[in-house]
């Protein structure tokens, strides 16, 4: 489905578009869609305490929503608002929840109308994007405390969301979603660009472990079904390392995986590791030519192919924007225009959808190429 841009739109696009086909243009070292989104965002959905709330989820906060507030506030150089978000997490997460580092997921207004942690466990993406984000903080305002809560929160991934298998070491989920010799992981909270940082400032662990481990999950989890795109849940066989697709809707590409295709790109851009052009190059075809026949994806695809819904997911075409712009880039040319054409005053599309605004400012920063940041770590 073709998509007329309105004049503001192709404004918005050539605001940050210039000769070099996307490359960022710059203000004082932000590119507007990006600065002017984030004030938008904090003004929308950060409380003045640092919580982050999903308005659309009964007015929750989880530790993605967190880690997602921190890791964009020091992306764009907000110390404010990341030294609130991270004592907001740290305080109502951690203090007082958990023995160890890492963060219960959620939290929100219990049964009994009191608003408190919901489940205490933890999800593996998030506090990765948190060390992430305190590390990054360190380098960019040279706090040595940034770099001391890192190691910490880092020494507990390791301990308690890793696990040798075969001789490789994988990510687990969280620490509930193990059951006998079964572990249900997600293939998109891998991130072999956080890896390489965490090796850099974490000497006390092999993070190289899991930068291998990303690209034979992700070859495992894609050879499952038959358009190669990984599912958004696999099943992990602690005895032998071996995935396998879950019996539910986990089995498809959706919401969770849309993020595997962002942190591939990523790795690609930060340190041009060829098993990343080799992922994106037999994966994406099935995306690509779809995309080209019909003008738009499907929201949900099945492991055969079958579109699941018949509407289309702003956050998807955000997502694996940078990741298609790799293989084709003017499939990646028409894609930009969409995503660009949702694009209103600060927000993209449904301006009240959490999700949304984090993983379209995610997809437009790599796609523009603003990672300087990331380039000095």
């Amino acid at each position: 489905m073709q998509t007329l841009l309105s004049s503001m739109a192709l404004l918005t696009l050539a605001a940050f578009s210039c000769g070099g086909g996307h490359s960022a243009t710059q203000s004082g070292g932000v590119p507007s869609s990006l600065s002017n989104s984030w004030n938008f965002y904090a003004q929308t959905f950060i409380q003045a305490d640092g919580r982050v709330i999903d308005h659309s989820a009964g007015g929750i906060s989880t530790s993605e929503g967190q880690s997602y507030a921190m890791l964009r506030a020091v992306w764009i150089g907000d110390r404010s608002t990341f030294d609130k978000s991270y004592s907001w997490g740290r305080n109502n997460l951690n203090s007082q929840v958990r023995q160890d580092h890492l963060w219960a997921w959620k939290w929100g207004k219990a049964k009994d109308g009191n608003w408190r942690v919901l489940d205490k466990a933890f999800a593996s993406d998030a506090d990765q994007d948190v060390a992430l984000a305190l590390i990054m903080a360190f380098k960019t305002w040279n706090d040595e405390q940034y770099l001391e809560q890192a190691r910490a929160i880092l020494t507990d991934i390791w301990t308690e969301a890793t696990l040798e298998i075969a001789g490789r070491r994988f990510l687990l989920a969280g620490d509930s979603l193990c059951k006998g010799t079964s572990c249900r992981i997600n293939p998109s909270y891998y991130a072999p660009y956080a890896y390489r940082i965490f090796a850099k400032f974490d000497k006390a662990h092999d993070w190289g472990q899991l930068v291998d481990t990303t690209y034979f999950a992700l070859t495992s989890a894609s050879a499952l079904t038959q358009t190669a795109l990984p599912p958004d849940w696999s099943i992990l066989d602690t005895r032998t390392g071996k995935l396998s697709l879950p019996d539910d809707k986990g089995k498809n590409f959706s919401y969770d995986a849309l993020r595997v295709y962002w942190r591939i790109a990523m790795d690609r851009a930060l340190s041009q590791d060829s098993r990343a052009d080799e992922y994106l190059r037999r994966t994406l075809p099935w995306l690509i030519a779809t995309r080209r026949k019909r003008g738009e994806l499907p929201a949900v695809i099945s492991p055969s192919g079958a579109g699941l819904a018949s509407y289309e997911s702003l956050e998807m075409i955000a997502a694996i924007l940078p990741a298609i712009d790799v293989v084709d880039s003017g499939v990646a040319q028409e894609m930009a225009h969409q995503l660009e054409s949702a694009y209103r005053s600060g927000a993209w599309g449904d301006k009240n959808s959490y999700y949304l605004q984090n993983w379209a400012w995610f997809g437009t920063a790599l796609y523009t190429h603003y990672l300087t940041n990331f380039r000095t770590l």
